[in-house]
């Protein structure tokens, strides 16, 4: 894979965070993405490395309610991650 495809990767990851899960209603508010990049490199690490949707969930899940602190969709989070393991299939 060369650079160039992770860059688009990641990117696409990132735009689905903010835009398809956001836990925290950001993308309401604005188009500025960022509120979530700490999480990007672990996750799209996992992605590539063919986490299982289980494994995305649980990253997911625990970021969303343990680092954020949010109770948490667990309906929309487990969707979220079935579409995540989908992208790189």
């Amino acid at each position: 894979m060369t650079i160039n495809t992770d860059l688009d990767f990641y990117n696409l990851v990132r735009e689905a965070v903010h835009k398809k899960w956001d836990p925290i209603g950001v993308c309401s508010y604005s188009e500025e993405m960022g509120e979530y990049d700490g999480y990007l490199p672990n996750l799209c690490k996992l992605l590539k490395e063919g986490g299982s949707e289980e494994q995305v969930f649980n990253f997911l899940w625990t970021a969303e309610t343990d680092s954020m602190g949010l109770s948490g969709d667990e309906q929309a989070t487990r969707e979220f991650s079935r579409w995540l393991i989908s992208l790189d299939k």
